[in-house]
């Protein structure tokens, strides 16, 4: 089993029983003493506009694992208060096809949330077409996920070999088919990163397609106070009544 976790800087590894630390970035980056995504067949020079998918891509093409997944430094699936340990994921993995974040209600659709508040509706366009050429089977569900309001985030998922380098072979079809059509002149940084927030979309759309069999798993912030953590709690609901009630009213 190989669950990686994606850092761009120094954090309490040692803390984390089971999971291994990855650099990503690292051809970009400092000299951290983690696994690096420069080594062997990889894509760590995109990591600007890609983020954590630099590792996922790592993954993906340098690993043979029977599971393998992606976390974060800061965010992890927990159990009862402690991180997922791999006894725990092979007992839910033998019931359920992918492990995922909780469901994320956003106020608008996940297409109208994306133009609001981390990018341009052009590269939705384009990544609409993308999508439709390398699989057009996927379209209906394409436009299901971006006019609905619920999504799974952070790029975060454990699931089967076969089943994860399924996934990624997908994506990194889409997303390089993107690149061919994307034009990020006078972008922010932040809008920069757009193939890191638009895979967060996709993941929704593979797993829809798909129809996997999905446990939600909480997810800790390590950087979040339970305080804040509670707040989250309440604008995700607060989003979903907003959502509904929109709904009614169009």
């Amino acid at each position: 089993m190989a669950v990686y976790v994606a850092a761009h800087k120094a954090y309490d590894a040692a803390a984390i029983e089971g999971y291994i630390p990855l650099q990503v970035g690292a051809a970009n980056g400092p000299d951290l003493p983690y696994t690096k995504d420069n080594t062997g067949e990889h894509i760590s020079e995109k990591n600007p506009h890609f983020c954590e998918l630099t590792g996922l891509y790592w993954i993906w093409k340098n690993r043979t694992d029977d599971y393998k997944g992606l976390v974060h430094y800061r965010r992890f699936f927990v159990k009862n208060g402690r991180t997922l340990s791999q006894e725990d994921i092979r007992a839910i993995l033998a019931t359920h096809d992918i492990i995922l974040p909780p469901t994320e209600f956003l106020r608008e659709t996940a297409w109208e949330e994306f133009t609001l508040y981390s990018g341009h509706e052009k590269d939705l366009v384009s990544l609409r077409r993308a999508v439709e050429t390398v699989d057009a089977a996927y379209l209906p569900d394409f436009d299901a996920v971006m006019a609905n309001n619920q999504l799974h985030l952070f790029n975060m998922l454990i699931t089967r070999a076969e089943l994860f380098d399924a996934y990624c072979a997908w994506l990194f079809a889409v997303l390089f088919e993107l690149e061919k059509h994307v034009d990020m002149t006078g972008y922010t940084d932040y809008q920069k990163r757009l193939y890191g927030f638009l895979s967060e979309r996709l993941l929704n759309v593979w797993v829809a397609h798909n129809g996997l069999r999905v446990r939600k798993v909480k997810v800790k912030n390590t950087q979040k106070t339970a305080k804040q953590a509670l707040r989250m709690f309440a604008r995700r609901q607060k989003n979903r009544l907003l959502f509904t009630l929109k709904k009614l009213r169009s």
